[in-house]
């Protein structure tokens, strides 16, 4: 079993088509979406720890092929730097591989999937502007004139009051003043607070002593999605992934390199989908992470990676055959489907 998310151009941003292959006959297409960075499962009110299903706003199966139809629930909440498991009662479990989504939440749609068309400007009404008509001028009638008011002369103090006054106000001010220099005085030589000392220079051992070590580096997933993010050219991918594919490796590498491998297995690269076609491949001894095991997936891209002259790829689709035969037999009805449709 294998699928894929597209955008839904028939609906606009934000909505997407949930396509299933292998599926069989569901009579109810409810599903459970994980996210394989955290392993949190999607609900309708986001990702959280407890595993709830989701229901399709609708669905149609052919007998091979079943398509759902989902909304921005759970378009949204998904992007081309995690991977994602797609499970259906009784059904099993696979890879959900996105393709060209557009999102609602940004404005115009994102990345390289179907824009909805920008609406047309209308255009600005031409306002007509009236001029207003003159208004005659009124005259204006003369300022009424005042008569003049002549100033009379300040009184004049007596001179015994005015020499009263001015003595009495100089002996003041120069009680102040006195005053105020004896304070100063008392203030510089009693209260004032002491300078501190210079601090003696520090000891050699502290002035050559080296800064801190820099961060420890960045986390294999972190550096995947920087490289995805960015120009993410398949021969680049594939240099940074095979390093994480070996005995021993942790979950968060082998997801890093999973990342990195499939995309540039989608840009046509052959030794990238050889190794995408390892990760489904349950005779494949190395680490998948969070990736599950998918014969159909596998078959896919090592069917991809022979077409392109990877004489691994033929090899190794051999043995799956073979080992599709064997679960057959013991009642496997993955491995019943898969036979069926191999060529």
């Amino acid at each position: 079993m294998r699928a894929t998310i597209t955008a839904d151009p028939s609906r606009g941003p934000g909505y997407g088509i949930i396509e299933i292959h292998d599926a069989g006959n569901v009579i109810d297409p409810v599903f459970v979406l994980r996210r394989g960075s955290d392993g949190k499962t999607l609900s309708g009110g986001g990702w959280q720890e407890s595993e709830s299903a989701l229901t399709p706003d609708a669905w149609d199966n052919d007998g091979g092929s079943l398509r759902l139809s989902v909304g921005p629930a759970v378009v949204d909440e998904m992007d081309n730097l995690d991977a994602y498991r797609l499970s259906l009662p009784g059904a099993g479990v696979c890879v959900l591989v996105l393709r060209d989504l557009v999102y609602s939440h940004i404005s115009g749609g994102q990345g390289v999937g179907v824009y909805a068309p920008p609406a047309p400007e209308a255009e600005a009404p031409v306002e007509t502007v009236t001029e207003p008509e003159p208004v005659a001028e009124e005259e204006t009638p003369p300022e009424p004139v005042l008569p003049s008011v002549v100033a009379e002369p300040p009184l004049e103090m007596p001179e015994e009051r005015k020499g009263k006054k001015g003595g009495k106000g100089g002996l003041l001010a120069g009680a102040l003043l006195l005053l105020l220099l004896i304070g100063g005085a008392v203030w510089w030589f009693a209260l004032r607070a002491p300078e501190k000392p210079p601090l003696p220079p520090a000891p050699a051992a502290d002035q050559n002593r080296t800064a801190p070590a820099a961060s420890a580096e960045k986390s294999p997933l972190a550096a995947a999605r920087e490289q995805l993010r960015g120009e993410a050219r398949p021969e680049m991918s594939l240099a940074l992934a095979k390093p994480m594919r070996k005995d021993g490796a942790g979950a968060e590498e082998s997801d890093a390199a999973f990342l990195l491998l499939e995309d540039a297995a989608q840009k046509g690269n052959a030794e990238a989908m050889l190794l995408v076609g390892q990760f489904y491949d349950p005779l494949s001894p190395l680490p998948r992470g969070s990736i599950p095991v998918d014969m159909s997936q596998a078959k896919h891209w090592y069917e991809q990676a022979a077409q392109k002259g990877r004489t691994e790829a033929a090899k190794a689709l051999d043995a799956l055959r073979a080992h599709a035969r064997d679960e057959a037999a013991k009642g496997n009805t993955e491995a019943q489907n898969l036979l069926q449709n191999w060529k």
